[in-house]
């Protein structure tokens, strides 16, 4: 239950930061979707869509930082730092993702996205 409420209060903060303009932009935002985002320190974070709805992109972010950008990546060999957050879809636009490749996504990568969805039936 502490996750739900750690996860959801993520959630909120994305959203309240998020454009409030929905943009093109997030029709080109793709599940199983790995992209690389730039971080403060110019090195490369990897994210991983695992699933969308009409409002929120659901991601795993991963742990690792590249100071290169990557020109492949197998989300299976990296490390996870949070199995599922929902954001706004222009919140995760704000990153300025760019598309790496198109991944399946497992069962396993789906169990954080089920829980919130068993959470959101709760409410």
């Amino acid at each position: 239950m502490k996750i739900i409420l750690v996860l959801l209060t993520i959630a909120i903060v994305f959203t309240i930061t998020a454009c409030s303009n929905s943009t093109d932009k997030t029709k080109d935002l793709v599940a199983g979707g790995l992209y690389l985002s730039k971080n403060k320190d110019g090195n490369f974070e990897v994210s991983k869509i695992l699933a969308l709805d009409e409002f929120a992109v659901h991601v795993r972010l991963y742990s690792e930082e590249f100071t290169e950008k990557p020109t492949d990546l197998n989300s299976a060999d990296l490390k996870f730092m949070i199995g599922h957050v929902p954001m706004a879809k222009e919140g995760f636009l704000l990153g300025k993702p760019e598309l790496l490749k198109i991944e399946n996504i497992s069962e396993d990568e789906l169990e954080g996205y089920r829980m919130y969805l068993n959470a959101m039936k709760n409410l």
